[in-house]
């Protein structure tokens, strides 16, 4: 049989007022329930996604006007690599002028890296004297630095474990108010350099 011919036959008011409060109620809670639990997380779905697609095309949008701003960077690592090539044949000049030259560079490299690694701050590397000792030369470091008490105590054991001879012969600490709790530390290294 047909709803509709079922409708059709259906006399509410053979019905009492409770049975019709009770009949209204159901068909109510069908209807809320379907909609509640149905359409509404639909709906919401569909607001979702269309978010993230309007998200997605904005980053897509992005990442496209970046490539261009990639490529000029990625053009700009060439050049300076080849750019490399040549100062390093210019250090190997620089070399011959001072002996050693290279092997100090890989030297303070390695130092400023450790620094990093116990988060110690240079103030300042400066050459104090460098003497020929024959087959090799002593060169003389003033070293500023600031950290932390614990990690200058870090940093000066890792010099020491250096494959490098590298002689801390003077350390002076002092504490200061404008850099509490870090200390600034005054060191004075000697590392030897054989002759090219």
């Amino acid at each position: 049989m047909p709803l509709n011919d079922y409708l059709a036959k259906l006399d509410l008011t053979k019905l009492s007022m409770r049975e019709r409060a009770l009949a209204i109620l159901t068909i109510a809670a069908v209807v809320f329930i379907y909609f509640g639990y149905f359409v509404a997380p639909m709906v919401r779905s569909a607001k979702d996604l269309s978010a993230q697609k309007v998200s997605l095309k904005a980053e897509m949008d992005q990442g496209t006007a970046q490539i261009p701003l990639l490529r000029k960077r990625a053009d700009e690592l060439r050049q300076s690599a080849q750019g490399k090539e040549t100062s390093a044949e210019l250090a190997g000049k620089a070399g011959d002028l001072f002996p050693g030259g290279s092997r100090l560079s890989e030297l303070l490299e390695e130092m400023t890296r450790l620094a990093r690694l116990r988060q110690i701050e240079f103030v300042s590397i400066r050459p104090d004297s460098i003497e020929d000792k024959g087959a090799y030369l002593q060169l003389t470091l003033q070293i500023d630095v600031q950290s932390r008490f614990r990690e200058l105590g870090d940093y000066l054991l890792m010099l020491e474990n250096l494959p490098r001879a590298v002689v801390v012969k003077e350390i002076k600490v002092e504490t200061r108010t404008d850099i509490s709790p870090s200390v600034l530390a005054h060191l004075k290294t000697i590392t030897y350099l054989g002759k090219e």
